[in-house]
């Protein structure tokens, strides 16, 4: 009769404990997602506003880039659901009164873990599925931006700084196909010489494949000039490509366009045999990968630290939970920061980097669980 009785008290345990949770997480994960996105909307309006960008464009790359967001802010929002959750039920003496009831701190655990599997499965799904097909989109999307508005927010007779590190100034660009003429181009890309170009005629076109923007000049001249003044020669062309990537065009409002962000786990694995271990190509590629598995397994990490960090004080208030939770999150990301960076050079096996912040990680959260267990 007894455990006839239980079972359901430990059915209303465990609804009563997710259904705490669950606003907590859903609240915590549109805050730190619109905080993310809040820089990226006002620079895309920028563009928007004085590029030519049109409002269904940028409705897409904001819908582009949520699962990059959601990759970072899906851990964050776990951790604080579980933190608040118990911190406001030890607040209010209510697991006193489970405790009182013959309740054990490991009962109440199946809903934690339950709420913490799923809040893995969910970014492991992002990470696998929608992260590289979002970013894809999102530098397919650019690049049709930038091929629509070929121009790049280009107008004549004013020097234009659209591009970073390249100056470009044109008497006169025709509105049918976009020539230029009188083009005056200051070109500082390269590290060691800055590059002054001067050409009777301009004429810009655009590469699909490669994503590039090609500027095709004609009848002018090239004087390189040294960055330490040194040396300096001049050359003369008939014709001449000035060639501009995608990721230069897009840089001031998009600063993840790299390759291997867009790549599955399968492109990811195929790259890996083609490079040579322990060059810094393949260290990146390595840890692209693992990042698709670590990063999820953490939300299954900090979901279960939630519960012992909340029972911790009982402290009035949610703004400790808050300030508790960042700094967990700061420690886990500045870890995981220092682990990419020395697998990236080589100094700690890029395999291995991904998860040192989570083997710290699982052993807090071991050790916090024991110790509570043991106190309450």
């Amino acid at each position: 009769m007894l455990a006839t009785f239980e079972k359901p008290m430990k059915k209303i345990i465990n609804i009563y404990i997710l259904k705490e949770m669950i606003p907590n997480f859903t609240t915590s994960l549109i805050v730190f997602t619109f905080l993310v996105l809040a820089g990226r909307i006002l620079k895309l309006t920028e563009w928007m506003v004085n590029h030519g960008v049109s409002p269904s464009q940028v409705l897409l790359i904001t819908l582009y880039t949520l699962p990059y967001v959601l990759f970072y802010t899906l851990p964050m929002a776990t951790l604080l659901a579980s933190l608040i959750a118990f911190s406001r039920l030890n607040e209010d003496n209510e697991i006193i009164a489970l405790r009182s009831s013959g309740v054990s701190l490991y009962q109440i655990f199946p809903p934690v873990v339950i709420f913490s599997i799923i809040s893995y499965l969910f970014a492991s799904f992002i990470a696998i599925y929608l992260f590289p097909v979002g970013n894809h989109s999102m530098a397919r999307l650019l690049f049709e931006v930038a091929r629509s508005n070929t121009s790049i927010g280009i107008k004549q007779g004013i020097f234009n700084d659209s591009i970073p590190n390249i100056v470009l100034y044109a008497n006169h660009i025709s509105a049918h196909d976009q020539t230029m003429e009188g083009v005056f181009i200051f070109d500082e890309r390269d590290p060691g010489l800055s590059n002054t170009i001067i050409a009777r005629q301009g004429k810009i076109s655009s590469n699909s494949k490669q994503m590039s923007i090609n500027l095709h000049l004609t009848d002018g001249s090239i004087f390189m000039v040294s960055k330490d003044l040194d040396s300096s020669r001049k050359l003369q062309f008939n014709s001449y490509d000035l060639n501009i990537e995608l990721s230069d065009i897009m840089n001031r409002f998009s600063s993840r366009m790299k390759r291997k962000k867009e790549m599955s786990i399968f492109e990811l694995r195929r790259q890996l045999k083609k490079t040579e271990k322990g060059t810094g190509k393949h260290n990146k590629l390595a840890i692209e990968l693992q990042r698709k598995f670590s990063i999820p397994f953490a939300c299954l990490l900090l979901g279960l630290i939630g519960l012992p960090l909340g029972l911790m004080r009982r402290t009035k208030g949610r703004s400790w939970g808050v300030a508790l939770s960042f700094a967990v999150f700061m420690i886990y990301y500045i870890l995981l920061f220092v682990s990419d960076s020395l697998g990236e050079i080589g100094k700690i096996n890029p395999v291995l980097a991904m998860w040192i912040p989570n083997m710290v990680l699982g052993a807090a959260t071991f050790i916090l669980i024991w110790r509570t267990a043991r106190d309450i």
